[in-house]
């Protein structure tokens, strides 16, 4: 069974996944781009969306990040 961070470097390797990241974000962007100057709230909830799409993403690299740390570390000792 793979260990949590390769499963991580997997899913963030994954073009399938990481191209329907993209297309979440374009959705939202496009949101932004095309609302109206009154629909303030529309904005701020796309920019939210935005924002937590990046935290997931940031948190698998980090988390793909931690073995490679961790390899690099003991050879250093």
């Amino acid at each position: 069974m793979l260990d949590k961070a390769q499963r991580a470097k997997n899913l963030i390797s994954d073009e399938f996944f990481m191209g329907e990241i993209e297309k979440l974000k374009n959705a939202e962007l496009a949101v932004i781009v095309n609302s109206q100057p009154h629909n303030i709230d529309e904005r701020e909830v796309a920019y939210l969306k935005i924002n937590a799409l990046q935290s997931v993403i940031a948190h698998f690299e980090s988390m793909a990040a931690t073995s490679e740390i961790v390899k690099k570390r003991w050879k250093i000792l």
